[in-house]
């Protein structure tokens, strides 16, 4: 007999639900062309969904039609990105996560206060790229060969986290950043992963042990469902992602009798419920 294993971390987290219910009033409150500069969320399907309501995704505001409503991302906008849009008159909805937002006035403190700014991240992410535009200069720390000896010695030194990077990550690189430097002056240490990612990595690790078979459910492009993959990746080799209900893609749990179910952050419930349905169809 199949046994489905739903994890309490489900469908969206609130900075995620804030973003969609934010771009779904406006798209329908307003009859012209509302267009979003890249995605809102890092979710192919929820994306494909409010296209159908009417959304413009386009990669460059040169894209855009002057006074046009446009959704900035949910993961933040470097401030030149900003500067762009005002100029041409548009009328900018910013959905960017408030915890992110909080971040940014960390970063913006440390560079401020004359801190060497460290961020722990991946430096093609948008959110790190926004964090850069906030404290010029920045050090980006993607692994730990990235940290050279005596690199950050006699300075003062503020490190800060993508909010999406693991935990067991984030501290052994800061770990390793002070073994590295004896000679620090100062240094500041925030950790900035957000709760809801903290949450859903253990959760992830807990389920993997308990089941035949996990499911992630998210798009490749989601940092913080990639993290989950990986982690559940290592408690249990038969950890798949799942992007849509599609039968082939499902294909792999055949012969599972204890099957997970984990979804990240930009993955909207309303997916997590047909790709349950398709596999309790399939058995």
């Amino acid at each position: 007999m199949l046994r489905i294993k739903l994890a309490k971390s489900l469908g969206f987290c609130s900075g995620v639900s804030r973003a969609i219910n934010i771009a779904e009033n406006i798209l329908n409150k307003e009859k012209g062309k509302i267009y979003s500069l890249g995605a809102i969320i890092h979710n192919h399907e929820e994306i494909n969904r409010l296209r159908g309501k009417g959304l413009i995704n386009v990669k460059s505001l040169d894209e855009v039609e002057n006074s046009s409503y446009v959704i900035l991302p949910s993961h933040g906008s470097p401030r030149y990105i900003i500067d762009a849009a005002r100029k041409k008159n548009l009328k900018l909805i910013d959905v960017t996560c408030p915890y992110v937002s909080y971040v940014h006035n960390i970063c913006k403190k440390l560079y401020t206060d004359k801190f060497t700014v460290i961020i722990i991240g991946d430096s093609h992410h948008p959110e790190v790229k926004a964090l850069i535009d906030l404290a010029p200069g920045a050090i980006i720390i993607e692994s730990q060969k990235d940290i050279l000896a005596n690199q950050f010695s006699a300075k003062k030194v503020g490190i800060i986290s993508q909010t999406t990077q693991s935990k067991e990550k984030f501290f052994n690189i800061v770990g390793l950043i002070l073994k590295k430097n004896h000679n620090i002056q100062e240094v500041h240490i925030f950790n900035t992963i957000c709760l809801d990612t903290s949450h859903r990595q253990e959760e992830v690790k807990k389920l993997a042990r308990a089941v035949d078979k996990l499911v992630v459910i998210g798009s490749r492009t989601s940092a913080n469902t990639k993290r989950l993959l990986a982690l559940g990746r290592r408690v249990n080799k038969k950890t798949f992602l799942v992007e849509k209900d599609n039968v082939a893609l499902l294909s792999h749990l055949k012969g599972a009798t204890d099957i997970g179910i984990i979804s990240g952050a930009s993955a909207p419930r309303w997916l997590v419920d047909r790709i349950v349905s398709k596999i309790k169809q399939q058995k």
